[in-house]
């Protein structure tokens, strides 16, 4: 007997987007806020999302590091001018 339901797999597949969109929505958000706060963040919830997927590739967490790496570049030449 299975453990678990296909309506159970679903919802970790769903639950698993929205943590992947969530680190990456964080990430993003280093742009207006501080991102050397904002990255680390980002990267606690990729990896929380890698590590429940065992068949992941790690591509959220690239992103994540590739969109914090920007704005902190971004930031450091002096782009948005945060008021």
């Amino acid at each position: 007997m299975r453990e678990y339901t296909p309506e159970y797999e679903s919802f970790r597949d769903d639950a698993l987007a929205v943590l992947n969109g969530a680190a990456v929505t964080v990430a993003v958000a280093g742009f207006w806020a501080k991102p050397v706060f904002m990255g680390p963040l980002a990267l606690v919830v990729a990896l929380l999302a890698y590590f429940m997927n065992p068949a992941s590739k790690g591509k959220t967490i690239v992103a994540v590091l590739v969109i914090t790496l920007l704005a902190l570049l971004v930031r450091w030449l002096g782009g948005y001018n945060v008021a």
